[in-house]
C-alpha cells in the first residue's frame, strides 16, 4: 500500500484585506492510502477519517517501509489522528 500526502487548508483573505483570491493556510497535514483503482490518486479517505476530496496533495511519499511519512518541515501541521493510525500495527 503506497502513502500519499496531503495538506488540508482553509481560504483566508488576503493580507491587505482588499478584494483578491483567497490565499490557502494550511490546516493539518494527512496522510491517505491510494485509491484502489489509481496508485497516484488518494483512497476516499484519510486514515483518520477526514474526506480527501477537497484537499490537496504534496508531491512527496516516503522513501520506502519504515520511513517517516511526513517531511520534517511539515511537522508543525501533522495530523496526530493519522500519525496514530500509521503506528498502530
Amino acid at each position: 500500500m503506497a502513502i500519499l500526502v496531503l495538506r488540508e487548508t482553509t481560504g483566508t483573505v488576503s493580507d491587505d484585506l482588499g478584494p483578491g483570491d483567497a490565499v490557502p493556510e494550511t490546516v493539518k497535514v494527512h496522510a491517505a492510502p491510494t485509491g484502489p483503482d489509481a496508485s497516484e490518486d488518494p483512497d476516499d479517505r484519510t486514515f483518520c477519517g477526514m474526506p480527501t476530496l477537497d484537499m490537496e496533495r504534496l508531491d512527496c511519499q516516503p522513501p520506502g517501509p519504515g520511513a517517516p511519512w511526513l517531511p520534517p518541515d511539515m511537522r508543525p501541521w501533522e495530523c496526530t489522528g493519522c500519525a496514530d493510525a500509521l503506528r498502530t500495527p
